[in-house]
């Protein structure tokens, strides 16, 4: 491939966006992405690496890539925590969690109810549509149909 024309074609996407998603070509930050969207509290590192069954190298490559795209953020619950790698904890950012809310508006077709059928079968109603959820099982991600204008991530 032509380094010249990959590196034009690359300039026009903004640095952000090219940035915020290169984490999510490696399965394994995608993986630990998925984990963090589903926990409101969110996971430590041991947890994670427990979640996991992995080895801490792993683990610190894939949380410093998300957290390098703004996807994830390390907190610390008190600030007697603060700078204390043992008591912090990872949470996805609100970037990360627009990310996944965008991508399965955009991505995934929309549902919609069946049209009330008539007296001869056919359609007599409007089609209604509705919410889609996430799979994600808190619940906290719910993406709206096409005819809806709103996204929301709890």
């Amino acid at each position: 491939m032509n380094e010249t024309i990959l590196e034009r074609k690359l300039s026009e996407v903004p640095s952000v966006i090219i940035n915020a998603t290169a984490p999510l070509g490696n399965k394994k930050a995608w993986a630990i992405y998925i984990a963090l969207l589903q926990r409101d509290e969110g996971l430590r590192f041991n947890q994670i690496r427990e979640l996991f069954e992995a080895e801490p190298p792993e683990i610190s490559r894939a949380l410093k890539a998300l957290s390098n795209a703004g996807l994830i953020a390390r907190q610390a619950r008190t600030l007697d925590n603060v700078g204390n790698i043992e008591a912090s904890f990872y949470v996805p950012t609100t970037l990360g969690k627009s990310l996944i809310a965008a991508l399965y508006r955009g991505l995934l077709p929309s549902r919609e109810d069946e049209p009330e059928k008539g007296m001869h079968g056919e359609p007599s109603g409007p089609v209604r549509a509705h919410t889609q959820e996430s799979p994600f099982s808190t619940g906290r991600i719910t993406i709206s149909t096409p005819g809806e204008a709103e996204v929301h991530v709890r």
